[in-house]
């Protein structure tokens, strides 16, 4: 399981790249069909463990965030 304290997420990226990150986030949560951002929200609540209520959410993110600085974004 992915927490918020995974190495991973102390790397440090621009304003831009981290723009372009949320919105490859984005992309990629909409292409599970049509959902309210409010669930989206929800399930990044950060939990006491780390980890946020959908465990899956970070595992997405970092994918994202690879991809976006991958393609020197």
């Amino acid at each position: 399981m992915t927490t918020i304290s995974d190495p991973a997420f102390d790397q440090a990226i621009t304003l831009r790249q981290s723009f372009r990150v949320l919105s490859k986030f984005l992309e990629q949560f909409n292409t599970r069909g049509s959902q309210e951002t409010d669930l989206l929200a929800s399930w990044l609540e950060l939990q006491q463990d780390g980890g946020t209520a959908d465990l899956a959410q970070l595992d997405d993110f970092l994918e994202c965030a690879r991809a976006v600085l991958r393609h020197g974004a």
